[in-house]
């Protein structure tokens, strides 16, 4: 009798516990989701399907077509203890992100660059903030929010778009050289052409430059960019990319590059 008592017991506190952690953790989305706009940033233009192919690609999605799984806060926190277990069962093994997280990563933080852009503008405007605190304080205040936002704007972009919507997001928001922020600045500033005329290898060398390889101008360190190309192709390990040519080199625009280059 007491024995059935204590599975009683034990059991009714496992299930309380559980409840609570639901609770808990429903409870961080919603305080996070409460502090981001209505409307997101939304992608301002359509990509060509190759250009959106190299990037997932470059993500590491080989031939499998663009998608990304829709997420809530309880497949999200079981993400983590999957990422979890996994560490624990292989220790000092980095495991491989999905391409279609990656996605929604870089997704997430190409809006929350426009948002927290947004918001510092506003705050370090001269009027005084509302509720009569320092713009400090306020600023102070964004840092401390900065993970509960983060997460539930994770989740929130899995949801917000489709997943070719997210690749036009994630190629209209980047940092590709050349004073370029977008895809379509960086053909015109490398190529001189617009996307939808650009060769697949073209578009690879812009997709990457994106990646990593933007501190090497592929004209002024041209065999410097070399190697970091093949080292990405390498990292990537999707043999439908290109290598680079000697064709696609000649045909970048040329810039006056700095001292030492």
């Amino acid at each position: 009798m007491a024995l059935g008592t204590f599975f009683k017991w034990a059991g009714g506190g496992a299930v309380a516990l559980l409840a609570a952690l639901c609770l808990l953790l429903q409870g961080a989305y919603w305080y996070g989701a409460s502090m981001l706009p209505e409307q997101l940033p939304q992608p301002r233009r359509e990509y060509p399907a190759l250009a959106r192919e190299i990037l997932w690609r470059s993500l590491g999605g080989g031939d499998s077509a663009i998608s990304v799984r829709r997420l809530n806060i309880f497949s999200y926190a079981g993400l983590i203890f999957e990422a979890v277990a996994t560490y624990l069962a292989r220790p000092g093994e980095l495991a491989k992100e999905p391409a279609d997280l990656r996605l929604v990563d870089w997704t997430s933080s190409a809006v929350r660059s426009a948002i927290v852009e947004a918001r510092y503008a506003h705050i370090i405007a001269p009027s005084p903030s509302p509720s009569g605190g320092s713009n400090a304080e306020a600023l102070q205040q964004l840092s401390y929010d900065h993970q509960f936002e983060s997460l539930a704007l994770f989740i929130r972009s899995s949801r917000e778009w489709p997943a070719e919507r997210m690749a036009d997001l994630v190629l209209d928001s980047g940092d590709y050289g050349r004073d370029s922020d977008t895809l379509e600045q960086a053909a015109l500033a490398y190529f001189a052409q617009p996307v939808e005329r650009l060769t697949r290898e073209e578009l690879t060398v812009l997709v990457l430059l994106d990646r990593g390889l933007g501190d090497r101008d592929p004209h002024c360190h041209a065999q410097a960019f070399r190697e970091a190309y093949a080292d990405a192709l390498q990292t990537i390990g999707d043999p439908k990319l290109p290598a680079l040519s000697a064709q696609t080199l000649a045909r970048l625009q040329p810039i006056d590059c700095p001292p030492g280059a």
